[in-house]
């Protein structure tokens, strides 16, 4: 039985080979899966197995960093070669401070912009200080933030405590990561008006957010 793609393109990923995660990606194309599909079937699959195994430890945080280097990579050839029709939504993505782990906001931040929203990626380690200063600057009315520590998903608190203070109460904070997937309940404690826990599902949130915050509006 061959080998299921996702699992071929994740050692790829652990083995820091591009050029072999590629091929993986076009024999999947070549397969006949819709380019508009690789994406899900695929890509996000893989990644959360790379996640997944950071988690339980058989991949060590070198690994981890040198992996989301290659799927950095590799993310022009499992995105839709057509882009989605512009939503006009802008979002800010980044992990919060003190937090260099990159897996999730890759990809949720693929997805978001897959469906056509314009992302703005703020790398890791983004202080409030920062997520507020770009804010600002682009008009920004949801802001992802990602932690994959108690201690850091925890700091969360303060991007929505810098954003109350300069008047931004209305700004859409999202959160994702494996401490708020383990308690859902942190979300709500550390002020975020909702939970991503999958890239469908940041698109289905984001979704839903324009469109009550357009009836409210209405």
């Amino acid at each position: 039985m061959a080998e299921d793609p996702a699992a071929r393109l994740f050692k790829a990923l652990i083995s820091c080979d591009p050029g072999d995660a590629i091929a993986v990606i076009e024999s999947v194309r070549s397969s006949g899966v819709p380019q508009d599909r690789i994406f899900d079937a695929v890509f996000v699959p893989a990644m959360s197995m790379l996640g997944g195994a950071w988690a339980e430890g058989s991949v060590g945080e070198l690994e981890l960093a040198q992996s989301a280097v290659v799927a950095e990579q590799i993310t022009s050839f499992v995105v839709p070669s057509v882009p989605a029709k512009d939503t006009g939504v802008t979002i800010l993505i980044g992990t919060v401070h003190r937090d260099e782990h990159s897996i999730a906001k890759n990809i949720i931040g693929a997805a978001l912009k897959e469906a056509g929203n314009r992302v703005v990626d703020l790398g890791v380690s983004v202080r409030p200080s920062e997520f507020l200063e770009r804010l600002e600057e682009t008009g920004a009315k949801i802001i992802v933030v990602t932690a994959e520590s108690i201690a850091t998903a925890e700091e969360c608190v303060r991007v929505r405590e810098s954003l109350n203070v300069a008047g931004h109460e209305g700004v859409m904070l999202l959160v994702s990561g494996g401490p708020f997937t383990a308690d859902p309940g942190l979300a709500r404690r550390i002020g975020a008006n909702g939970l991503i826990t999958s890239a469908e599902g940041a698109i289905k949130v984001v979704s839903r957010m324009m469109r009550d915050r357009l009836g409210g509006e209405a």
